[in-house]
């Protein structure tokens, strides 16, 4: 049976579609119904976990997703066609815009309000294609908090706008939905767009969205994100390693997983440098990825240099994370020293098939926190009885890791909560005179500033529009087959 917050927001989309498109547009009150930073990321995760065992779809949920799990690590499902449907709207789903339209943002921006736009896509779309996966009514979830915000002030005396458009999965460009948000109706910052290019080049800020953020951006704008890219959060979690003692009386050898992780190699080796590490050998698997056979010969050649070299700490780089154990167990290796995984979300969607005894000696960590801590946060339970409050006809279920995507109906609260929480710790920060560049001032000032979903200090920096603090560690569960995470931060 459709439960009822589901039929809400069908009935939303149904009463202003706009022909085959499948473009929605709620022109007052608009709110969005995809969370912020899992997106299709988390989709191909699914397939990754759940799904058949391919390495190459799994290097792609690494590179789409390098911060990890993102707080969901529940058990996931999602067929392949789904994986391709998504990762085709993906492909065509770029704005293409090439000049900066900062004034049109600044437009967003009256005496007495900010118009925000939330573009989503509609994941009832997706029952097509065989997936289920229900993140309850985030309509009510964004509808709810912001009017909270908006009545108790909201943003420096703004009232916030929200201005939704949903696509569906096979819809039309989001050049389109991109188009509508920063010039026919423009917004001044885009909460959880697919990707941030058109927002932008449009002079349109973005939180938090599916593609993860770099070091700057060409643009006035900024995407602030709180998964910070592997450039950023390596070093940071090596050093957290070495002060565990990690690489003590170590000799290291640095495994690239293929020839994309080579940028990132470059990144480790140079902290392991800085912190006195010896790197004695680096291998890099230039097999094709998905080409089992051939980077299972690769593997082995490396093993064999990396015994010549006495090495007695592996650390696995990128899609090494997931390449590494899972070749271990095709050759069924004798060599198996201790190890670390950059990349604690490409080994997490794999752990579950590889043989324990290659990963039971891992050593991971991710910026992100787990399900349960972003859950039992007191902001995360705030904004559960805020939305609780507005709308008790929809049913949110406590955080369980083992129910189905189809039961995961808290995700939209924790979303909304944490979207909209760092979205106004920036805007209030930038004071009375809001505008893209005062934004963007204070977002990357913002330091030690607490989100609803973490009791972590989280800061930015100059051009670092991304988060850095956090680093949970990880260990491998034998029992559950699964990387589990720790409920607190090692450099809190």
């Amino acid at each position: 049976m459709l439960k009822r917050s589901e039929a809400i927001a069908a009935a939303r989309s149904a009463a202003t579609l706009r022909g085959e498109a499948g473009v929605t547009s709620q022109r007052s009150a608009r709110v969005s119904m995809i969370p912020a930073t899992i997106h299709v990321t988390t989709l191909v995760g699914n397939l990754v976990a759940h799904g058949p065992k391919s390495r190459s779809l799994r290097a792609l949920w690494h590179r789409s997703n390098r911060a990890g799990r993102l707080g969901f690590d529940g058990h996931r499902f999602i067929c392949r066609v789904a994986v391709v449907t998504m990762v085709a709207v993906l492909s065509n789903l770029v704005g293409t815009s090439s000049s900066a339209f900062a004034a049109s943002a600044t437009r967003a921006v009256t005496a007495t309000t900010i118009r925000v736009g939330i573009p989503y896509i509609n994941l009832a779309a997706l029952k097509s294609v065989g997936v289920d996966i229900n993140w309850g009514s985030l309509p009510d979830a964004y509808m709810a908090i912001i009017a909270n915000i908006n009545a108790h002030g909201g943003i420096n005396g703004r009232k916030i706008v929200p201005d939704i458009i949903g696509v569906a999965p096979s819809a039309a460009p989001a050049a389109t939905t991109c188009t509508q948000l920063t010039e026919d109706d423009p917004v001044f910052v885009a909460i959880a767009p697919l990707q941030p290019t058109c927002y932008l080049q449009h002079g349109v800020s973005v939180i938090n969205s599916l593609e993860p953020a770099t070091t700057s951006t060409s643009g006035i704008a900024q995407n602030f994100s709180l998964s910070p890219p592997a450039s950023a959060f390596d070093p940071v979690q090596l050093s957290v390693f070495a002060k565990q003692g990690v690489f003590k009386n170590k000799k290291v050898g640095v495994f690239g997983g293929g020839l994309v992780d080579e940028s990132e190699i470059a990144i480790v080796k140079a902290e392991l440098k800085k912190l006195g590490v010896p790197v004695v050998v680096t291998a890099v698997n230039s097999a094709p990825l998905g080409d089992l056979p051939a980077e299972n010969g690769q593997v082995a050649v490396i093993v064999q240099r990396f015994q010549t070299f006495g090495v007695n700490e592996v650390v696995a780089v990128g899609n090494g994370s997931a390449i590494w154990p899972e070749a271990l167990s095709s050759i069924q290796s004798s060599y198996n020293p201790p190890w670390i995984a950059t990349a604690e979300g490409g080994l997490a969607g794999s752990a579950g098939s590889d043989n324990p005894i290659y990963i039971k000696n891992v050593v991971a960590a991710s910026p992100i926190p787990t399900g349960a801590t972003v859950w039992n946060d007191a902001g995360t339970q705030r904004c559960v009885r805020i939305v609780r409050k507005a709308y008790p006809s929809d049913h949110i279920n406590t955080y369980n890791s083992s129910l189905p995507t189809s039961q995961a109906t808290w995700t939209g609260v924790e979303q909304a909560c944490t979207d909209l929480g760092l979205f106004s710790a920036i805007a209030t920060a930038a004071g009375k005179h809001l505008t893209v560049a005062s934004f963007v001032h204070a977002g990357e000032a913002l330091h030690g500033v607490v989100i609803a979903g973490s009791s972590t200090a989280i800061s930015f920096g100059r051009n670092q529009p991304y988060a850095l603090g956090p680093v949970y560690l990880a260990h491998y569960d034998a029992a559950a087959k699964t990387l589990v995470l720790a409920s607190k931060s090692a450099t809190k």
